[in-house]
């Protein structure tokens, strides 16, 4: 792998993940301040600002993975079983955010009953999302397995 992409993309991660930890600080900020400005939904802040902070550790989680993934790239031992492991985490976290947010849609439309179309549309579109991530890395955890397996045959016959 070219080091200029590699050391791009690690800052980029870099960034995501600071990005996120300033994320999940702000969010119990934000939701008390929703809270005092719409006190119907006041008894809502703090179980939904966990759920937050839980699917923003989701993806913190996913993004130090593919910090890991990325140098056994840059190392040339990506078709490893390490890498398997690796893939299994990412695709943990993804199920992992795409049931918190499930949950928030089931939560909001059946037992609160509060959020208007936009908000349902919103979650209902994350959850889809979620499900097409988790499927995808299915596929591609598939697709390393078996090129884990082909480079195993080559480094036989070489």
């Amino acid at each position: 792998m070219n080091i200029i992409a590699a050391w791009l993309l690690r800052v980029a991660l870099a960034a995501l993940l600071l990005g996120a930890l300033l994320t999940q600080v702000l969010v119990p900020i934000a939701a008390t301040e929703i809270g005092v400005e719409y006190p119907e939904v006041a008894h809502l802040v703090i179980p939904y600002s966990v759920v937050a902070i839980l699917a923003i550790a989701c993806i913190q989680v996913a993004l130090g993975v593919l910090w890991r993934l990325l140098g056994l790239v840059s190392g040339g031992v990506i078709f490893t079983p390490r890498a398997l492991r690796w893939v299994d985490v990412i695709t943990c976290c993804a199920i992992a955010l795409t049931l918190l947010v499930a949950g928030v849609l089931v939560h909001l439309v059946g037992v609160v009953q509060v959020g208007g179309p936009g908000v349902v549309l919103v979650l209902a579109a994350s959850v889809a999302s979620g499900t097409a991530l988790v499927l995808l890395m299915v596929v591609m955890r598939g697709l390393l397995k078996v090129s884990i397996a082909y480079r195993n045959e080559l480094d036989a016959v070489i």
